[in-house]
């Protein structure tokens, strides 16, 4: 059978690695008379390192037959295989039973494995973890290096200690074997003079997380991951609590505004720890206690049946909340009030007080004189003449007045008392009015108003 060349090489190959060298004649000798299963066999040998030592081109024609390959090697070592033959002298070799017939494709995968390989679960041995190193001591850090690393950690975390002291305390360790803290965190960045930037950027970073949490303390402290006290004592120490306080009552301020019912009630119950935080709840509460009182008796006045209804839908709010808000201001003691007219439960308005009596001389004038109208009058008594109980005032052109004669009108009913003077032209004297004796009580007045007005001072 043809052998090619790829298989001869192959076989000085696995010759050579199994500790004997042979010519490319010696192979072709020791393979040419393999059948073609047995060169199959013989390929498959050669794909894997030699099993035994030594073993020649013979000894693989040998394990291509079915040889194993411990037997080959000793055969090899005691000489058996002829220089010139292709298997080992009649005489030299026992009988082998024959091999088993193989597959091709049996045969292609060379030898089968010996058996599965079974590991239990209960017959793993437990190995101990190997202890974890040391992280290195933190005086590494007061080096050249210790500079570019707290520069890289301001620059992940920003200027706030609780990370950063997280971060160290991951990686390194004091001399005596403790965690890092805010000492040996001030001590670096004295060390490599980064302590006013940090410092100033520290300062500006608690303040705009304040200024961003509505001026609550506990909602700032909790996003810096420190606590309240924490918080209080970092700005005392970078001195912005002046600062801290202005952005507190400008939010104060703010809340102030909100000054409807509704608005003012949705914060007492919705807002009660912002308010506590900022020290305005018992404020806020005072101002419902002095307002809801009257809201409430105007409810009462217009639904009676069920005023925390009527409230929670004037307020915008839930009967829950509506419930909640009366305790809360305590609306209770505003339930029992004073009966108003017909029954109802609103507050019966204040009577109207009596008017004071007029003064008037004895015997002038009276209840039916005070009902009469003007017009009444001036029928009674004429367009000229005088009314008795009233005086003559400056608006009746028709009255009369002490010392002038009354007005006659000629047959072309011009009136000559009457004439009023042209305008710039000197008006004549008025004679003077008598003087009233001493201790007279003077004319009485009239109820009704004068048909011109109040006369002016």
């Amino acid at each position: 059978m043809e052998l090619d060349d790829e298989l001869l090489a192959r076989a000085l190959g696995w010759c050579s690695e199994a500790g004997r060298h042979a010519s490319a004649e010696e192979v072709r000798a020791a393979l040419s008379p393999l059948s073609w299963d047995q060169l199959l066999a013989a390929r498959a040998i050669l794909a894997d390192s030699p099993r035994a030592r030594p073993l020649g081109p013979r000894a693989l024609a040998d394990m291509a037959r079915g040889a194993p390959a411990d037997i080959a090697a000793e055969r090899e070592r005691e000489g058996r295989y002829g220089p010139g033959d292709n298997a080992p002298r009649p005489e030299a070799v026992a009988p082998a039973p024959a091999p088993a017939r193989r597959t091709r494709k049996a045969t292609a995968r060379g030898p089968r494995a010996a058996g599965p390989v079974v590991r239990r679960a209960r017959d793993r041995v437990a190995q101990e973890p190997a202890p974890a190193p040391l992280p290195p001591l933190l005086d590494i850090l007061f080096e050249s290096e210790g500079r570019a690393l707290l520069q890289r950690l301001v620059r992940r975390h920003g200027a706030r200690r609780a990370p950063i002291l997280a971060a160290l305390a991951r990686g390194w360790r004091g001399a005596d074997g403790a965690v890092p803290g805010e000492p040996e965190l001030e001590a670096l960045l004295d060390a490599h003079g980064l302590a006013n930037g940090f410092a100033r950027r520290e300062r500006d970073e608690l303040l705009h997380v304040l200024r961003a949490s509505l001026g609550l303390r506990t909602r700032a402290a909790a996003a810096l991951g420190l606590s309240v006290d924490g918080l209080d004592a970092a700005l005392r120490r970078l001195g912005a609590e002046g600062s801290a306080e202005e952005v507190r009552e400008a939010r104060r301020a703010e809340l102030r505004r909100r000054a409807t019912l509704s608005e003012l009630a949705r914060m007492l119950l919705e807002e009660e720890a912002a308010l506590v935080d900022l020290g305005m709840a018992e404020e806020v509460a005072a101002n419902l206690r002095s307002r809801l009182p009257e809201h409430s008796r105007a409810l009462r006045a217009t639904s009676p049946a069920g005023l925390v209804r009527a409230l929670a839908r004037s307020l915008s709010l839930t009967e829950a909340q509506a419930e909640a808000l009366s305790a809360r201001v305590d609306l209770g003691r505003f339930a029992a009030q004073r009966p108003g007219p017909r029954g109802s439960t609103a507050p019966a308005l204040p009577r109207a007080k009596p008017a004071a009596p007029s003064r008037r001389a004895p015997g002038a004038g009276g209840p039916r004189a005070a009902s009469r109208s003007p017009r009444a009058e001036a029928s009674r008594y004429g367009p000229g003449a005088a009314r008795p109980g009233r005086s003559p005032r400056s608006g009746d052109r028709n009255a009369a007045r002490p010392g002038r004669p009354p007005p006659s009108r000629d047959r072309g009913g011009s009136s000559t008392g009457s004439a009023s003077p042209r305008r710039g032209a000197p008006r004549p004297p008025s004679s003077p009015r008598p003087a009233r004796p001493a201790g007279s009580p003077g004319p009485p007045r009239s109820p009704h108003p004068a048909p011109g007005g109040p006369r002016s001072p």
